[in-house]
């Protein structure tokens, strides 16, 4: 009954549930600036008034929250303080057990996001997070979701007390874009208490609401004569590695590299960016996966200079599961290899009601990859009130081969659906011109949406051409067009026996159909959630019933000296799979696929072990084991992989990821000391190790590369 009264008011009065609260958050001007500290007895900020009309959205979308927050905002004319206290009738359950950067993508802990939009667009923002330890995540936003690609300079100090805990927030007005106009800017803050799963907000405190869209949030008044100061960022970098490869018979590289990026804000919301002897050796290395598809699987970028900006490059419904028509990872990466980039430029931002990124980068001459040119460039334009139209265009390929793309598309999107509902409907098409000869080489795609929290449901129609070949983007699978149907129901039990145990059902039915550009079927797969649930303390039980079916047009080796004829298969699998709360200091994450495989059966298992002490130190232990029984033969497949991260504060650390794979037989060890001794400034010591058993029988394990990196980064701003 509950949920009806509560559905029937979202319709009838949806601004009620829309905002929180009729006020806004007022920001107060300072000549001096407060001390970081994470304390918040600087006088500065008793001259603020604090805001405290938060209200919670779980689990009682706008009942008071069970602990009190406040949040002050200051600003000098060079940058934005945001002063918060979170008090906590239980201060020793504070949850805060990283001091990681960038590991806030999900709520796994205490902490308070703070979202900005600076050009009141409602369109996009930037997303500043922060946990009781002080460790940092940043991003942007842009309704239903969020990425942590952006790396802004900025600070924050926080403490522990006996009343909770309280933290000191600065974002330079040189580090983010704004329209210098505007005396009011877009605003949202969140505050997650842990261990009650409860979120709290200033804005937007429907179940529907998106704390990621920038159409929720709520105002900061009072900003007015800031400066960005002339705009500039000068990051040059010096480097000294030494490399061993034991194969080559060669005696160990010494190398001596530096080189630099500058960065420009030639409008306050338009940056451009050159970049010479581009570098990345403190990027993690990827994790090893396991893979018994017929298709190549998906890596995210970790790359600075790419990751900027590279929200713009979004298009249409397409994703990394099915067609990205630029992805970045081509560029610099030819076949796992490492391609040096001579000189790359870069223009990102808005103007206007125009957002636009475009994107040159010159690779060197290696003896695997010829120097090449490569090119990206997106422009969309924003129309209605939150919908967009653009268009996408690359040129070049890292193999150097021609290759050019150019696309279109659209996106007609709402959170005010019938009150407070979110839906969109997305169309696109794209055309490549490559070196293959004949056959079709366009694509195009058409998704319907309705993302929200009781009734999620999805139609979504792709093709793609068998001659389709983007040298510049991701397509793990061409010549064949889908359709993909999803609904998930998924109610919040009464209070009572059950809903004091359950926090959320999610009742799945997702199926998947591709077809050849014969119209013959090639796969078939129909994913249930029968069992699916959320407890009220955070952990998540799931148990899945997959029936599929798969008409191989060729014979697929699934593993070494395993091969499946080309056939009709159908089969069965059955999933089930365990997460423990993330918060907890022990977390445990099981997930067991089985069931039959082909013309066969198929076991495999993924773990994870991970040991928390108080945000100082973070121990995990995973492993993924696959067994195969078919006709044509057996196989075993295993990764296992362990980290340690220590760290003495959030800008000081050590990071250790090894890596074991019986398909190549190698240990892979990446570990890297970082001490950042101010925002931009760091240095890093890598250490790279590779052993493997497969070049010598005569040996079980010796190691051929052996890799040390000593780099300075300074960055220096105007």
């Amino acid at each position: 009954m509950r949920s009806f009264v509560f559905i029937l008011f979202a319709f009838v009065f949806p601004s009620q549930l829309i905002s929180g609260q009729d006020g806004s958050i007022k920001a107060f001007r300072s000549d001096i600036s407060p001390g970081l500290d994470g304390i918040l007895n600087d006088p500065q900020w008793q001259s603020a008034t604090p805001f405290t009309d938060f209200r919670m959205v779980e689990p009682d979308p706008g009942n008071t929250p069970s602990e009190k927050t406040e949040v002050r905002v200051i600003y000098t004319q060079n940058g934005i303080y945001f002063g918060i206290r979170c008090f906590d009738s239980e201060p020793g359950k504070i949850t805060a057990n990283t001091m990681d950067h960038d590991k806030s993508k999900e709520r796994n802990e205490d902490q308070v996001s703070i979202l900005i939009d600076p050009f009141q667009d409602k369109r996009s923002a930037y997303i500043f997070i922060v946990n009781p330890k002080g460790a940092r995540s940043e991003g942007f936003a842009s309704g239903e979701h969020y990425s942590l690609g952006w790396d802004g300079l900025w600070e924050a100090k926080c403490r522990k007390d006996a009343e909770g805990w309280s933290g000191e927030i600065f974002i330079s007005f040189k580090t983010i874009s704004f329209n210098p106009k505007l005396s009011s800017w877009g605003l949202n803050i969140e505050r997650y208490i842990a261990r009650k799963q409860e979120v709290i907000r200033y804005s937007g405190i429907s179940l529907n609401s998106f704390f990621s869209n920038p159409k929720e949030a709520g105002i900061l008044e009072g900003i007015s004569d800031i400066k960005q100061g002339l705009g500039v960022t000068f990051r040059p970098y010096g480097k000294v590695s030494r490399t061993d490869d034991k194969n080559d018979g060669l005696s160990p590289e010494k190398n001596l590299k530096g080189g630099f990026d500058i960065y420009k804000n030639i409008t306050p919301n338009l940056v451009g960016a050159i970049t010479v002897n581009t570098d990345f050796a403190e990027t993690e290395v990827d994790a090893r996966k396991l893979n018994i598809t017929r298709f190549p699987l998906y890596y995210p970028e970790k790359r600075t200079f790419f990751l900027e900006g590279s929200d713009i490059f979004e298009f249409g419904s397409t994703s990394s599961t099915t067609f990205l028509p630029f992805f970045s990872r081509r560029i610099g990466l030819l076949e796992g290899q490492q391609v040096p980039l001579n000189w790359g430029t870069k223009l990102y931002g808005k103007v206007g009601n125009t957002n636009l990124s475009v994107l040159d980068v010159q690779s060197g001459n290696t003896s695997f990859s010829p120097s090449t040119n490569m090119f990206a460039g997106r422009v969309s334009q924003n129309i209605f009130d939150e919908s967009k139209v653009g268009v996408i265009i690359t040129n070049g390929s890292q193999s150097g081969e021609k290759n050019t793309l150019a696309g279109v598309d659209f996106r007609y999107k709402t959170s005010r659906f019938m009150g407070n509902n979110n839906f969109s409907a997305d169309l696109w098409g794209i055309k490549n011109w490559n070196e293959k000869n004949g056959g079709n080489k366009n694509g195009f795609g058409i998704k319907i949406d309705y993302p929200n929290d009781l009734i999620d449901a999805a139609v979504t129609y792709n093709f793609f051409g068998d001659s389709l070949n983007p040298g510049l983007g991701f397509l793990p699978r061409n010549g064949y067009h889908s359709l993909y149907t999803a609904a998930s129901y998924m109610p919040r039990p009464e209070k009572g026996w059950l809903g004091d145990l359950v926090r959320q059902w999610y009742f799945e039915l997702r199926m998947t159909n591709y077809w050849n550009l014969q119209g013959n079927l090639e796969s078939r797969q129909i994913f249930t959630a029968p069992v699916n649930f959320r407890t009220e303390s955070g952990e998540h039980i799931e148990f899945n019933i997959i029936p599929n079916r798969e008409v191989l047009p060729n014979d697929f080796e699934v593993a070494d000296s395993v091969v499946i004829p080309k056939g009709d298969y159908s089969f069965t699998n059955y999933r089930f799979e365990v997460n423990t709360a993330s918060y907890r200091i022990v977390q445990v994450d099981f997930s067991y696929r089985f069931g039959q495989f082909y013309g066969g059966h198929f076991n495999d298992i993924e773990t994870g072990l991970t040991l928390k002490a108080d945000g100082y130190a973070t121990l995990q232990l995973g492993a993924n084991v696959i067994r195969g029984n078919l006709p044509e033969g057996k196989f075993s497949e295993n990764v296992y992989f362990t980290r340690l991260n220590v760290y003495l504060t959030p800008d000081l650390g050590i990071t250790n990821y090894a890596q074991y794979d019986d398909i190549t037989n190698t240990i892979g060890y990446n570990g890297k000391f970082f001490w950042q001794i101010r925002p931009g400034n760091t240095l890093f010591l890598v250490y790279n190790n590779n052993i493997a058993n497969k070049f010598d029988p005569e040996q079980r394990f010796r190691v051929y590369e052996d890799q040390v990196i000593f780099k300075v980064q300074m960055s220096v701003r105007f």
